[in-house]
């Protein structure tokens, strides 16, 4: 372009003549936005590339003409970036990622306006300045209403799926699951029916809807999360047990039922979940359900088997009784069970001898151990399972 033009340009003439050309070059400069947005945020491989470009065709436009025009977002801009929100809130895509995505979109649309600005008249750079303050009121506007679309469609999303736990988790603790309203609340929770189900029952405590909420957010699979009562249980699929354990604090009281196959399987593995909660608030820890299936099952039946396992030893001697779990929970070994209570092993010996003495039962013989440890755990709720690793 000619000297003499250049000088004749207005500040108009540069910034107008910039967006028409990019207007026109509207669908290269998108190309760069995609590619970059990919390579940044992985979790768009669930967005198709065609459905991501023509979004941000649209809003690249809206943009560019908002720049030429020297004006903020119009009505019809805000609900296309509403609509845009709840679409990635139904994709699964985090918010953090899809506000990250308009910061990327936008940051390489300016630079691109800006170097064609300038390569029409570089002296002019300072006349920029005014259009950083369209760039802003079109992100703050464009962000806050995609937020306010990602909110809506997620809070109706956590509707539908609490409303979808509550039937497949009723349903199962009621003998129902061989149900077809089991089968398709499974099959809208994103669970095969056929798959591996397990399920953690926990201590509801101070358990909040918001905390709730919260909790089926962070499970990354398949997960019906529902407050029965006293009681929080949270069935999964292909998500570790340990990983749900690990979001419900330091030392959460909760009972693990094993993994178990279909949907008659999800229905024991909650009665499993349950019996080993009961054992865990004894405990005031975390008990599986395939490590203390016993003592677990046996526990509902406490009052039917005090005659055989009823004794004061463990409130009068707590040493005998950390004792007698140390030597259950240690593989039977005198030696383990002495350093899990830091003692020497000829003080365990003699406490299991005392324990013997005391309750007539010896706990190194298989009914001696188990009228032990149902008596201990039959205890009050709360006692500390202190020698168990």
């Amino acid at each position: 372009m000619a000297a003499s033009t250049l000088a004749r340009m207005t500040r108009s003439d540069v910034v107008n003549s910039a967006c028409d050309e990019m207007l026109r070059d509207v669908e290269a400069i998108v190309a760069r936005i995609v590619a970059q947005i990919r390579r940044e945020f992985p979790e768009y491989t669930v967005v198709t590339d065609a459905e991501q470009t023509a979004m941000v065709v649209d809003e690249m436009r809206n943009l560019i003409l908002g720049f030429r025009d020297r004006r903020p977002p119009a009505v019809g801009d805000a609900a296309h970036g509403e609509m845009l929100g709840r679409r990635r809130a139904e994709q699964g895509i985090p918010i953090e990622t899809l506000l990250g995505a308009y910061n990327t979109g936008y940051n390489i649309l300016w630079n691109d306006l800006r170097d064609r600005a300038l390569a029409r008249d570089p002296s002019r750079e300072a006349e920029l300045l005014p259009l950083v303050n369209v760039l802003m009121a079109w992100l703050r506007s464009m962000t806050s209403t995609v937020a306010e679309g990602y909110a809506a469609a997620t809070a109706a999303r956590d509707e539908d799926r609490l409303a979808l736990a509550q039937t497949f988790v009723t349903g199962l603790s009621h003998g129902g699951a061989a149900s077809d309203a089991v089968e398709a609340a499974a099959r809208g929770l994103g669970f095969d029916p056929a798959g591996t189900f397990q399920v953690i029952c926990a201590s509801a405590g101070d358990v909040t809807p918001h905390s709730l909420q919260d909790l089926r957010r962070q499970l990354r699979g398949p997960a019906a999360v529902v407050a029965l009562g006293r009681m929080v249980t949270i069935t999964v699929q292909r998500i570790p047990a340990e990983a749900v354990l690990d979001r419900l604090g330091e030392t959460p009281i909760a009972g693990v039922g094993l993994a178990r196959a279909g949907l008659a399987g999800a229905a024991e593995s909650l009665t499993d979940a349950e019996r080993a909660l009961a054992l865990a608030e004894r405990r005031g820890t975390a008990v599986h359900f395939e490590h203390d299936w016993l003592l677990a099952t046996l526990l509902p039946q406490a009052s039917r088997l005090r005659p055989l396992a009823e004794a004061t030893a463990a409130e009068n001697h707590p040493h005998l009784a950390e004792a007698v779990r140390a030597y259950a929970g240690h593989h039977f070994s005198i030696t383990a069970s002495a350093e899990a209570l830091h003692v020497h092993a000829n003080t365990v010996k003699y406490r299991l001898t005392r324990w013997q003495e005391i309750t007539g039962w010896d706990p190194r013989t298989l009914d001696g151990l188990m009228r032990s440890l149902v008596s201990l755990d039959g205890c009050e709720a709360g006692r500390a399972d202190v020698a168990r690793p």
